[in-house]
């Protein structure tokens, strides 16, 4: 066996979702092939540990996935992960429970990380890491274009009108402080805050719908507040309650725009991976 078979078989058992997540999924072997691609390609060339907090990170300069060898505190998990959606086919939660299995989504996100760095070489060789600002531009055009640039605009115009300067955004995720500006040099000033703020929203949404299609539906229900879902309705979810969890509602037709540009995402990523 080959070091890079190796790794794949590491990349594998790390991206291997549970049953709840597969069952009733057309996608159900997307993650699977996914991890072999990003190693085949060298998106993913090693995988290492990391101490300094519970944090994964992929970092794309050493084409690396750091996972943490410290749990997730449970006061975290409770913030960060989406507790909603219900597997129709076997009346399952969908959302990943505490421990191995936010374990395996968190690395899907990080593994998501990866594949876009991919999408920004195929659309930009010259220059990839000019992908962000050439889509703003619209000088590229594709669904991941397409879907950072709605991330992107919904936390401009809330940073207009925000009074507290509190991030909000389409995800938990996008408002963590190390992406505040002030205190990056890698982020050089507000404008590149959002950007990169607005490339985890993406990321997340992307994690989401590979998760599982009906837990992605679930959360777009929830930031429309489409009370003909169930749970959203008995949950009495209200645009307060969004904005005090840092998350910004959306319209119907919003909803709709997001669901067909993830089919998207994920038909152009299928032929990737054949």
């Amino acid at each position: 066996m080959t070091e890079k078979d190796k790794l794949k078989k590491k990349v594998k058992k790390k991206l291997d979702v549970p049953n709840k997540a597969i069952d009733g999924d057309e996608n159900r072997d997307i993650e699977s092939k996914l991890g072999d691609f990003l190693v085949e390609e060298n998106y993913i060339k090693e995988i290492t540990e990391r101490e300094e907090d519970w944090g994964f990170v992929y970092y794309s300069a050493a084409r690396q996935i750091a996972v943490s060898k410290k749990e997730m505190p449970h006061k975290k998990w409770e913030d960060c992960i989406f507790k909603m959606g219900i597997n129709q086919k076997t009346g399952e939660s969908l959302f990943p429970a505490p421990g191995e299995e936010t374990e395996k989504y968190r690395f899907l996100h990080e593994a998501n990380h990866a594949y876009q760095e991919h999408l920004c070489l195929k659309y930009f060789p010259e220059n990839p890491e000019f992908f962000y600002e050439k889509s703003l531009k619209k000088e590229i055009d594709c669904p991941y274009s397409q879907l950072f640039e709605f991330c992107f605009k919904k936390r401009e115009e809330d940073e207009e009108n925000n009074k507290k300067k509190l991030p909000r955004g389409l995800s938990i995720w996008g408002n963590a402080s190390q992406y505040n500006h002030k205190g990056d040099p890698n982020i050089p000033n507000k404008v590149s805050e959002v950007a990169v703020r607005a490339q985890e929203d993406a990321n997340e949404l992307v994690t989401m719908f590979l998760w599982h299609p009906e837990y992605f539906a679930t959360y777009l229900d929830y930031l429309s507040l489409n009370y003909r879902n169930e749970e959203i309705r008995e949950k009495e979810i209200t645009e307060e309650d969004l904005r005090e969890r840092g998350l910004l509602r959306i319209s119907k037709e919003e909803a709709v725009f997001l669901e067909e540009i993830l089919k998207s995402y994920v038909k152009e990523m299928k032929k990737s991976l054949h």
